[in-house]
């Protein structure tokens, strides 16, 4: 009789499951509501974008803001593009790797979108263009959300959701991929951060410093060399794509060729680990060390570093001290690019 009843209990544990896993992939009854927020009208030191907008930008960005944090954007609605990109760290990933759906891992470290809209470069292998042309990449990898294309996902859309009801409010006709990619696109493209310590500082000669902070930022862009490939208000490379940084001397993944990869921005660094195309340093003392005591001499190794890093102990300690100023916690708790569900 004892047996009887576990058995019972473990199939019936098993059926409601299964219909909670059936629930789940197929719960379309979401409300679907563009909340309004300023996103473009806000006077931002670099400069507003002039990325593809339109006359409601705002408006675009809060329907992309939906579609970056909705789930049935993937194949079998278990990822969004939220799930790699993480409002809490810097719209990067806490792991090496990311988990797709049916619960593949992706091959490299999720990137941070911060600022993405003023960058010329993409992804890890550094495609060039437009934002728009490489944001619905994610979509139709068979790792990451799983669409055959995005045009299959947009039939899901219009089939099981209330998004052509807003796509004809916010664009006045019906969804279609491209416009997809332009909200997606806008909402990402608004992620700016401009209000880090570093920021606020440099209007007053960086007096909100400490001692240690301003010896690393003498670091950084003087003798450690940081400032000559992470420039200016992005603190990217806006002149070329890729780089090798020597992390290996033969490359499992070789990038772009030759172990080169994109040069990524630095902000909000401090939050934004592991570090690398294969998240291999946990910590930024560990990626600091990389470059003073690390880098291999491989036949493709950028010419910057060709010549050793000489940085002791206590200037290591410095120079982390001040990546961590680039951190924005106005960005990373703003409730215009948080989960609206």
């Amino acid at each position: 009789m004892k047996i009887k009843t576990t058995l019972l209990l473990f199939f019936s544990a098993l059926v409601f499951f299964a219909c909670q896993k059936e629930s789940s992939e197929n719960d379309y009854t979401i409300n679907l509501e563009l909340e309004s927020f300023d996103y473009f009208e806000k006077e931002i030191p670099f400069g507003n974008l002039s990325y593809g907008l339109k006359a409601n930008h705002d408006e675009i960005a809060a329907l992309g803001r939906l579609l970056f944090y909705d789930s049935r954007m993937s194949q079998n609605n278990s990822v969004a593009c939220a799930s790699c990109h993480k409002q809490e760290l810097g719209f990067a990933d806490k792991g090496a790797f990311s988990t797709g759906v049916k619960n593949f891992q992706t091959s490299r470290n999720s990137m941070s979108l911060v600022n993405n809209g003023y960058q010329k470069f993409h992804f890890w292998e550094g495609h060039r263009g437009d934002i728009s042309e490489t944001i619905l990449n994610p979509i139709s990898n068979h790792i990451e959300m799983g669409m055959k294309s995005p045009a299959e996902l947009v039939e899901k859309l219009l089939a099981t959701t209330e998004y052509n009801k807003l796509f004809k409010e916010v664009y006045a006709t019906d969804m279609t991929d491209s416009l997809l990619a332009n909200a997606l696109s806008t909402f990402v493209t608004s992620i700016i951060s401009y209000n880090s310590k570093f920021d606020i500082g440099k209007d007053s000669e960086y007096v909100n410093f400490s001692l240690d902070e301003k010896a690393g930022k003498d670091l950084f862009f003087g003798k450690a060399q940081c400032g000559s490939c992470h420039k200016g208000n992005h603190l990217v490379a806006s002149w070329r794509d890729q780089a090798n940084i020597g992390l290996d001397l033969v490359y499992e993944d070789e990038g772009a060729g030759s172990g080169m990869f994109k040069i990524p921005s630095l902000r909000n660094v401090a939050i934004t680990g592991p570090y690398m195309h294969d998240g291999r340093f946990e910590t930024l003392a560990e990626v600091v060390n990389h470059y003073v005591n690390g880098v291999k001499d491989h036949p493709k190794l950028d010419w910057k570093l060709q010549e050793p890093i000489v940085l002791n102990d206590k200037e290591q300690e410095q120079l982390v001290e001040f990546l961590h100023t680039f951190t924005d916690y106005t960005l990373i708790s703003d409730r215009k690019f948080s989960n609206p569900f």
